[in-house]
């Protein structure tokens, strides 16, 4: 290691930092997966602290739906818990719950097979 040092110091820093984002996302690649695959967490009840994300995971239905049940736009400003998406709108978070719940049914019931 010290003979890379000495020979290529820029190379080998850039290999070192390019190991440890490798790194990085390969740990959260396996966390996501070890999380995921957990019973515990697949068809939770809708919570109103979940975001939209969460709940297209958490029942392995595609963002998609998740999307176009709650009528939003993905702008990119990271998650949004039900609840603050609710007071936002001054609805009750019970009626968004309720709206993911429908279309969810719905696309399960269109897709029994995925």
């Amino acid at each position: 290691m010290r003979r890379l040092w000495r020979e290529a110091p820029f190379l080998t820093a850039g290999l070192a930092l390019a190991l440890l984002v490798a790194g990085f996302f390969a740990f959260r690649l396996i966390a996501g997966m070890i999380f995921w695959a957990d019973p515990r967490h697949q068809d939770m009840p809708i919570a109103p602290w979940m975001s939209p994300r969460f709940v297209a995971m958490s029942w392995d239905v595609p963002r998609e739906v998740v999307i176009e049940a709650l009528q939003i736009t993905p702008d990119g400003k990271g998650p949004i818990p039900l609840e603050r998406m609710a007071a936002e709108r001054g609805v009750p978070v019970q009626a968004l719950i309720d709206e993911l719940e429908e279309a969810i049914a719905a696309w399960r019931e269109a897709h029994p097979d995925e």
